[in-house]
Formats: C-alpha cells, structure tokens, sequence
C-alpha cells in the first residue's frame, strides 16, 4: 500500500493481516503529513477489510474506490452474453455515466439485465451471464458511495491507485521468482526494506543520517558522490 503527498510517495509493504498491517500504513500517513492536507483521498478496491481501515483510521478521508475496478465489473456485465457490437457499445454507454456520476442509471439498466436473464442459481457457473451481471449489480451497489467520480475529479482527487498496483510489481520483482525462498521473518524484513527503497521520501536515507547525527566519539565520513 502507498501513500502520496504532491510527488512523493511513501509505500509499506507487509506479510501480516490487515489488522496489523492498517496502523503501519496510519503511520506513513501521520509521518507524511497526509491529517493535516486539505483535500484528503482513500482509493481501494471493493474488499471489506479496506473499507473497514479506512473507518478505524482514515474517516476524514473521502473514500473512491478504484475506477479501474469499477470498470472491470461494468466491461464484464456489459459484453457476457451479447455478441461483441451491442455489447461494447452498452460498456460504452454505462462507463460513460459512470465517469459522469450517473451511477442510477447504470444500476437501473442492470438490474434490467438481471431480470431478462433471471436470478442466477446453484447450478450456474461462476461465468456464467446471470452471475456476471449479480456480481457487478451487488459490487456496484455496495460501493455506490464512493464513486462519485465527477465531484472527484472536480475536487482534483485521484480516482485510481495505478501507482500502488505498479509498485507492488516492483516488490514482486525482488520477493517473488525462482530460486528465491523467505522463512517468515526473512520475508517481513524485506518487504520493508523493498518498501523504504522505493519510496521517494528515503526513509533509509532519513534513518543513517538521524542515526549518524546520534551518535558521538565516531568520525564523520563524508557520503560517496
């Protein structure tokens, strides 16, 4: 998870359940001086355990949920079980209201589409056109609150964590791949190392210097060009 502020971005990176892991990122938030700025942003996906963070530490925040997440439930409920034509061009027609904040509208000619097909059953597969269109009816519905894309783009919020999503492939890249194994505490150690490298607020650097400043009866050593 990250958090930004203008251009710099702070990432922590954990192994640990959410619980643990909400207060580290309220922490990188109270030290990047995210409380105190005017225009506040919460961008997640349709997860619960989000949304159950952002009440216990960032209320004061507006909340968005990621647009490229409510596109993906939009794109799939539009084109599943039409030929590729008339399915586009309803995509294009719902994800149009939604960036315009006409989610009613949407809401309204999917629950339509739901009724035409009927309500999925047991013995429906999960690809299946009725439970494509459920699922985006009920994650759109849940999620209705906080996808008022235009007052955001209006207010100059972000409506998409695509820096977030790059970056966890940045940890990916160093955690993840063959010939590499982590015992537990191996892993954690990493993540945070992977994470303080990549953000642009250097905590590393912060730490020698704080550290260095500290400490007393050693030489000073003047850093490498």
């Amino acid at each position: 998870m990250g958090t930004t502020r203008g251009r710099h971005e702070a990432l922590v990176a954990s192994r640990r359940p959410w619980e643990v892991f909400g207060p580290l990122v309220a922490t990188a938030a109270w030290q990047s001086g995210f409380y105190g700025a005017k225009r506040k942003a919460f961008l997640g996906d349709g997860a619960s355990s989000n949304w159950t963070l952002w009440r216990n530490y960032f209320s004061s925040f507006t909340p968005i949920l990621d647009f490229i997440h409510a596109l993906s439930y939009v794109f799939a409920a539009a084109m599943v079980g039409r030929a590729f034509q008339p399915g586009w061009e309803c995509y294009a027609r719902w994800i149009g209201w939604v960036w315009q904040g006409r989610l009613d509208e949407v809401l309204k000619e999917l629950a339509e589409w739901l009724a035409e097909l009927g309500e999925p059953t047991p013995a429906d597969p999960v690809g299946s056109p009725r439970q494509v269109v459920k699922r985006a009816l009920e994650y759109l519905r849940n999620n209705r609150e906080r996808m008022k894309y235009a007052e955001y783009r209006q207010q100059g919020l972000p409506i998409t964590s695509s820096y977030v999503e790059s970056a966890v492939k940045q940890f990916n890249y160093r955690v993840k791949g063959t010939e590499k194994f982590w015992n537990e505490q191996g892993a954690e150690e990493m993540l945070q190392l992977r994470a303080d490298h990549l953000s642009d607020v250097q905590p590393l650097k912060v730490f020698w210097q704080a550290r260095e400043t500290r400490e007393s009866g050693q030489n000073r050593y003047r850093q490498a060009a």
